[in-house]
């Protein structure tokens, strides 16, 4: 049984499900709610009346729960203590401090509580309330809390007033825009404009001048009436998408998705059948406009192989954290907010900070937009003998672009090699001025560029990173003290270029980025050292062993339920 048949099966009765939940399941439980558009979001989550807080349950037995599981008091809001309870104990006194447990969360829904359930015999409590529960938690996929989730019902008339319009400025705009739409268009959907807000996420993202909607922004039962086909967006809604942009200071409106590790053609490309492949352009292929120009549809040409043109005609967005500029084009590259706690890290990391006896160069092997480059080169700013050159390796030419673009709204000089320039020079050719485009300053300017970004494989990265010395001189070859591997679910493939690339005298640190299971991080960081340490021998050949440690494991964010992105930061020691 679904739970949007659980709903429509009595949706002419006004009481709504209510979810009792522990606080540590709070986020979990309103996650799942709002993927499922069920959340009320007219109503608060507030704690449940003390008087009614009970201790959770122990009994394992997930097929034979106490009745206090399964049944469905009745409750009302007392507005002035902020609370949930039930109407014939409201003014009940609270019992003593130390008989009270911890409250529960009541968490409002959108779902219709079954007439019956509840309201009869303990029988029918047991029976049809133990069946409605499991099948309402296991549609959410839930199930796995049944034992901590409790269930009641509030009536939504007598309990809450509507009230859609305070929860964000995109709500408000969103209310008042759906509001001042031609009636008959959703009357004849069966639908109102406090149903399709009370439906829609709260959160979102700006990135100037777009504004960024999650992926479950039209998932709801009501906003699929209105986008059957999940796509198309009638144009005769673009008033109210430009009123949601302009609440927020934007122009354009798009709906964010996951970035895939594997594409096909139907997916994004010429709309035209094949075969699936890597995704390894790391290009947010599901990204879907909703509002505003966002330029010609990618194809696999504009892809692969863009020119000025394409660059041009595109829609490019930036944000600022840190107070460092990052820019890009989202129907081409991907962003994530959430890798901020890992650029902070960098700014302030003991390694980063401390200055070595010589300026020293960082190397980002998946270099992306600057994601964690410009960190890197950020951290060395008005310090002698910090980080003060990046090299970067990255394949994606639209992500070299945002790059370059990024680096220069920063204040830094940025150089991009690329197709004939970068097999140039592997060769013998002489002429410093014809090897790059745009033409490279004159041979004592080149210890000022900042960014080094090579538009290729980082397979041939310590070859190329030796070419510049076989041109220009080892002046231009600082010592490489960090090395980033950005690369999710792994950077495995890469290890062994980052232990060759080490400066060779002071050694250096390999950021690891990886997704490793919750229970595996002991055993994943034990087989990591020891990968590393493998490398470092290989290379080492028969001088004096080189020791490589892993020295903190940092926990940037939850990936997927369960698995966490990982920076596993491996020291690697020097001859000196």
């Amino acid at each position: 049984m679904s739970s949007d048949t659980i709903s429509q099966e009595s949706e002419e009765h006004g009481a709504r499900v209510v979810f009792l939940v522990p606080k540590n399941h709070v986020k979990t439980v309103k996650s799942a709610l709002e993927r499922a558009g069920q959340l009320d979001r007219s109503s608060k989550i507030v704690p449940e009346a003390r008087s009614e807080s009970r201790q959770p349950n122990t009994d394992n037995n997930v097929d034979t729960p106490p009745q206090d599981h399964v049944k469905f008091p009745r409750l009302v809001c007392d507005f002035v203590k902020g609370e949930y309870v039930e109407p014939s104990r409201k003014h009940e006194r609270s019992p003593d401090r130390e008989h009270m447990h911890q409250p529960r969360m009541c968490i409002p829904t959108t779902l219709s509580y079954p007439p019956g359930i509840g309201e009869t015999s303990a029988d029918l409590i047991e029976e049809s309330g133990h069946e409605f529960k499991s099948a309402l938690l296991r549609s959410l996929r839930l199930d796995q809390l049944f034992q901590d989730i409790a269930l009641a019902h509030h009536t939504a008339v007598d309990s809450f007033p509507k009230s859609p319009l305070l929860k964000s400025p995109v709500h408000k705009a969103l209310y008042e825009a759906l509001s001042a739409i031609q009636k008959t268009l959703l009357a004849n959907l069966d639908l109102t404009p406090e149903a399709l807000v009370s439906a829609f996420p709260d959160g979102y993202s700006v990135y100037k001048p777009m504004l960024l909607l999650p992926s479950n922004a039209f998932a709801s039962s009501q906003w699929k009436k209105l986008f059957p086909d999940g796509t198309a967006y009638p144009k005769m809604l673009e008033p109210v998408w430009r009123r949601v942009s302009e609440a927020v200071g934007a122009t354009h409106v798009a709906v964010n998705s996951p970035i895939p590790p594997a594409t096909d053609a139907t997916s994004h490309v010429d709309g035209e059948a094949g075969p699936t492949q890597e995704n390894i352009l790391r290009s947010p292929v599901n990204l879907t406009p909703v509002y505003g120009d966002f330029g010609p549809h990618p194809t696999s040409r504009t892809i692969s192989s863009p020119t000025v043109n394409d660059f041009a005609q595109a829609l490019w967005v930036e944000t600022k954290q840190n107070g460092i500029w990052q820019i890009w084009a989202p129907l081409y590259t991907m962003f994530s907010r959430g890798n901020i706690r890992e650029k902070t890290r960098i700014l302030n990391l003991p390694s980063v900070t401390n200055d070595f006896d010589v300026p020293s160069a960082a190397v980002d092997l998946y270099a992306g937009i600057g994601y964690f480059a410009f960190s890197y080169k950020k951290s060395g700013e008005n310090r002698e003998h910090g980080i003060q050159r990046l090299m970067c390796w990255e394949l994606n030419p639209w992500s070299v672009e945002g790059l370059r673009r990024g680096a220069e709204k920063n204040g830094w000089t940025c150089k991009i090699i690329q197709g004939e320039h970068l097999s140039r020079l592997h060769t013998t050719d002489t002429g410093v001025q014809d090897l790059m485009s745009p033409p490279l300053p004159s041979d004592g300017g080149l210890q000022d560029v900042d960014f080094w970004v090579f538009q290729a494989s980082n397979e041939g990265a310590k070859s190329d990173y030796a070419s510049m010395a076989t041109r220009w001189g080892d002046c231009h070859r600082w010592p490489i003290r960090h090395i980033n591997l950005g690369l999710l679910p792994t950077s495995r493939l890469s290890w062994s270029v980052a232990v060759d690339m080490l400066d060779e005298q002071r050694g250096g640190w390999i950021h690891v980025h990886e997704n490793i299971g919750i229970r595996d991080i002991k055993s994943k960081t034990k087989e990591t050292e020891e990968k590393m340490q493998n490398l470092a021998n290989a290379h080492n050949g028969s001088a004096v062993g080189k020791q490589a440690k892993v020295e903190h494991v940092e926990w940037v964010k939850m990936y997927a339920p369960g698995v966490v992105h990982c920076v596993l930061d491996v020291h690697v020691s020097g001859a000196l």
